[in-house]
């Protein structure tokens, strides 16, 4: 099992250009060789990253060639210190002009994320070992249409969000074959979500996200590996849907993937050493049985997390915002041993009851 971990271009990078405001998030483009130094200081396989289509198309039909040569560097630069690099090319954020089509509600945009990816895959792709096409197809029209946490900021807009859903899907298919064309490897990554109770609510939930999982599991039939990013448990409890951290849920997966694992993100939001090793100790029994290719945290670096700011810490390094001084955590010290042998006697994690925003602070 290869071990990782995760930054993205938005919440990590520090430049976006992209149809969010800007975010300082860690700096990581400025400092990219000290990050890389670091990740390889504590033992990991797989460096996984991001490729900004803003960056590198910041006008409908332009192409950067210096951001396109930058980011040649920066994947060389993982590909020097023994790492793989695992390169995603759309994690929740698009160019600006994107909008003026509609968004993922226009065919046209299908076509031009499409044309996007072939030409990573013909600049870039051989210094991608795997690329992972979307983040979360699942859950980005949700937080786009139905929450509004993300362009267009709609909200309750169920029946856009599944006509974006049905369209990313298409663009996945398409910019799967330019992949392959290049011999790039590709899949996409999915939110694994376990729904519990029995109420109507829960019910509901449960049939809602069996249906959606099924749609995207033929769809990783059909690419290179089957990766999954997990994290809670969720419920109906009467009052709204609330979360458990209950790792051993995820050996659900073992059913319902259809080919060759990767677990793409896991992690937990406390900065609570002690807490953070009895849920690393639980997930190494958890992944040993599920054998995935390869177990990547969220996430390596500090950063800023979707609708919430910069207070969830999931980081096995911590960032000082002001003086982007780097801490390498008591877990990040320990991460790769404890994944791949945990000690005995560890104490483990059953559930823990989250609340209804799961990446606040748990109790300790």
């Amino acid at each position: 099992m290869f071990v990782g971990s995760a930054v993205s271009p938005y919440q990590h990078f520090g430049l976006c250009g992209c149809d969010m405001p800007d975010e300082p998030g860690a700096g990581h483009l400025a400092f990219y060789e000290r990050d890389l130094d670091l990740a390889r200081r504590i033992g990991l396989d797989v460096f996984r990253t991001g490729i900004e289509w803003a960056l590198i198309e910041p006008e409908e039909g332009r192409h950067s060639p210096e951001w396109l040569e930058f980011f040649s560097r920066y994947l060389e630069a993982i590909r020097e210190r023994g790492m793989r690099a695992w390169v995603t090319l759309h994690h929740f954020t698009n160019p600006r002009w994107v909008w003026k089509h509609g968004g993922w509600l226009s065919r046209h945009i299908v076509k031009r994320f499409v044309e996007y990816a072939e030409l990573i895959a013909r600049e870039l792709g051989d210094l991608i070992d795997v690329a992972i096409i979307f983040n979360e197809p699942n859950v980005y029209p949700h937080l786009a249409y139905t929450r509004g946490i993300l362009p267009p900021h709609a909200f309750m807009a169920d029946r856009l969000a599944a006509a974006a859903t049905e369209n990313i899907a298409a663009a996945i298919a398409m910019a799967r074959d330019a992949l392959r064309s290049h011999g790039v490897r590709c899949t996409f990554t999915y939110n694994f979500t376990v729904i519990e109770g029995r109420d109507p609510v829960s019910l509901s939930l449960r049939l809602a996200t069996w249906l959606q999982g099924e749609a995207f599991k033929q769809l990783f039939q059909e690419v290179d590996l089957t990766a999954i990013n997990f994290y809670v448990v969720s419920y109906f409890d009467g009052y709204g849907i609330r979360h458990k951290l209950k790792p051993g849920a995820l050996l659900a997966a073992r059913r319902w993937a259809p080919g060759p694992l990767a677990v793409t993100e896991f992690g937990m939001p406390t900065r609570d050493e002690t807490l953070r090793f009895r849920y690393l100790c639980t997930m190494a029994r958890v992944l040993a049985e599920l054998r995935p290719v390869a177990a990547i945290w969220w996430s390596f670096l500090h950063g800023y997390e979707w609708g919430l700011g910069y207070q969830p810490f999931f980081a096995l390094v911590d960032v000082n915002p002001a003086t982007h001084e780097r801490r390498v955590t008591p877990l990040a010290l320990r991460f790769r041993e404890v994944l791949l042998n945990p000690p005995a006697g560890c104490e483990e994690i059953d559930e823990i009851d989250m609340g209804y925003e799961w990446r606040w602070r748990p109790p300790a």
